[in-house]
């Protein structure tokens, strides 16, 4: 074997905490559409996608009381019966202020759900009158304002009628996406011809090719249902990207999948969802060989709750029944927490929506988002092209990868076994997962190697950028949070030459620790390797012959491995 000299040690920047700077990224580029176009007004820049931009502000809202009931198929009892269609509406508008005129073009809709609260004063009652009502929409205005700037007709529903209600005909997670569904069929008729409240305002001025879905809580399992149910239907609305913040996924009835780009907001402190169960959603979308691949993404925040993602939710808003479900140490304040929603959801669609294709660092944990130098925040991210190394779901066979490959590692590994990342079931590590995947586990004590071979016909890599694993660190009596340990990562060629990069496991800083102030959960977060960093020091690296991935553990360590794939 050839010798050639190491890459530099490639520090994985996931937790996003320390203050780095960084480069105004590009000019978003130009296209045909009218949306680029008001895009290339002003630069795109990856740490500040909360950054207003530069749309005036216009406001609206409906109310369509008791306007539909809510029925199963085959059935001709509403299991909802009197369904409202009420909503807060901001605009890209030609001035600020309330009916203005919509600004010139078609702009994309996003529509955003909150979760399950008390609908009146304290309580599930639906009898309270109008004025008394907990206006649970109206808590991600914040979200509203900055999507409007930028270009999207930014829409809250207000879910009275299936909050804090339920059917055993129809659970409340269908009831959510079929009012989601309910008001895009609104949007589409005042796109084609106008009508009630506000006439022709919006008359063709949405952009129904360029639909973005958002929820919190029990909100992100009910957009879910709506892009589900769109698909299954044959609804023809045309939903290009959901996002779930904080999430249920607990329908009786039906697993809900997405099959566009999803991005899934996770806090650590929730005291609400506190069993992570939403973590569930991510790891079931894009499953390898689904027929539909789509990227996704997912962002766990240390110290964040479930409710200050809304501000009716927050105490300090005055509104009853708000309270901190938060617990345990290093919380991020109210403030900063909706930043965190702020520098991720308003990214998320105007990628997805509008081709700010320059947010791709923000998603790959590659830049540190904006005032959040201080808040520990770890990504996940799948692209839909890739070479699958192992997803470890093909059988439970630790021997051999996901292309048919051999599985070595060196004998002294102190745990080596494929597991169910799970909460619950059958072969399980332990309880500190919470997703729905299969996966390895590794632990040592010593230096150890672990290596996954490419078959002869599977070895260019040339077309892929990156290298990518999702790892999590598990919470463990013999695996300490501040143990000295160490990953390196290496590729070899056929030829047998090796280049490698290597990082820290220590700690929290570099891949997640369980948050041990709720429960000691295991999360996984993506590792992402330019490829560019292997060939440091070795430009001939031969990216047409990689014969293996290799592993080498230093220190000692327990940690969970998944999903070890080239990437885009």
């Amino acid at each position: 074997m050839s010798n050639v000299p190491r890459a530099a040690a490639w520090t994985v920047c996931l937790s996003l905490w320390a203050g780095v700077a960084w480069a105004k990224a590009p000019t978003t580029r130009s296209s045909e559409t009218a949306r680029a176009t008001k895009m290339s007004r002003s630069p795109t820049d990856a740490a500040d996608g909360c950054r207003p931009g530069p749309d005036f502000i216009g406001t609206a809202e409906y109310n369509f009381e008791d306007e539909f009931d809510l029925t199963p198929a085959g059935s001709t009892t509403p299991a909802y019966p009197g369904v409202d269609v009420r909503a807060v509406v901001r605009y890209p508008a030609k001035a600020a202020g309330a009916g203005q005129p919509v600004a010139g073009g078609r702009h994309p809709l996003v529509v955003l759900l909150h979760g399950n609260h008390v609908t009146c004063p304290c309580s599930c009652s639906h009898t309270c009158a109008p004025a008394s009502r907990i206006p649970n929409h109206l808590g991600y205005n914040y979200l509203l304002d900055v999507l409007a700037s930028w270009g999207f007709i930014a829409v809250s529903i207000d879910g009275f009628d299936v909050t804090c209600a339920g059917s055993i005909a129809m659970s409340d997670y269908e009831a959510r996406g079929r009012l989601v569904l309910r008001h895009l069929a609104k949007w589409k008729d005042w796109h084609t011809a106008g009508g009630a409240p506000w006439g022709k305002l919006f008359k063709g001025r949405v952009d129904l090719s360029h639909i973005g879905l958002s929820g919190h809580s029990r909100g992100g399992e009910g957009v879910v249902a709506a892009e589900f149910i769109n698909r299954a239907e044959g609804l023809g609305f045309q939903i290009e990207a959901v996002n779930a913040i904080a999430p249920t996924d607990q329908d009786p009835n039906v697993r809900f999948v997405p099959q566009v780009p999803y991005f899934l907001l996770l806090a650590a402190s929730d005291g609400d969802v506190s069993n992570l169960q939403g973590l569930r959603t991510y790891d079931r979308t894009s499953l390898g060989g689904a027929p539909v691949q789509s990227e996704k993404a997912m962002l766990w925040v240390y110290g964040a709750n479930h409710n200050f993602f809304n501000t009716v939710w927050t105490p300090s808003f005055g509104v009853a029944c708000a309270s901190d479900d938060g617990f345990g140490d290093g919380r991020v304040s109210e403030q900063l927490q909706r930043l965190v929603a702020c520098q991720s959801v308003v990214p998320f669609f105007r990628m997805q929506l509008q081709d700010a294709s320059d947010f791709g660092p923000l998603f790959r944990g590659e830049v540190v988002a904006q005032g959040l130098g201080g808040v520990r925040m770890y990504w996940a991210r799948q692209d839909a092209v890739r070479k699958e190394i192992d997803n470890f779901d093909t059988g439970d066979d630790r021997t051999t990868n996901s292309l048919g490959g051999a599985v070595t590692a060196s004998g002294g590994l102190v745990t080596f076994d494929e597991f169910e990342l799970k909460a619950s079931g059958p072969d399980l590590f332990n309880p500190s997962f919470r997703g729905f995947t299969h996966g390895l586990v590794l632990g040592w004590s010593s230096p150890q190697t672990y290596e996954s071979a490419l078959p002869a016909a599977q070895r260019n890599v040339s077309g892929y950028s990156a290298l990518a694993l999702r790892i999590g660190q598990i919470l463990e009596t013999a695996n300490p949070v501040d143990t000295p340990r160490s990953l390196r990562v290496k590729l070899k060629t056929g030829a047998g030459v090796v280049s490698s990069v290597g990082f820290d496991l220590s700690g929290v800083e570099s891949v997640p620790y369980p948050y041990e102030s709720n429960g000691g959960k295991t999360v996984l977060t993506t590792v992402r390797i330019p490829l560019a960093d292997f060939r440091k020091g070795n430009a001939a690296l031969p990216l047409l012959d990689i014969q293996s991935v290799i592993l080498e553990f230093h220190g000692t360590g327990l940690v969970a491995i998944d999903d070890i794939q080239f990437t885009k």
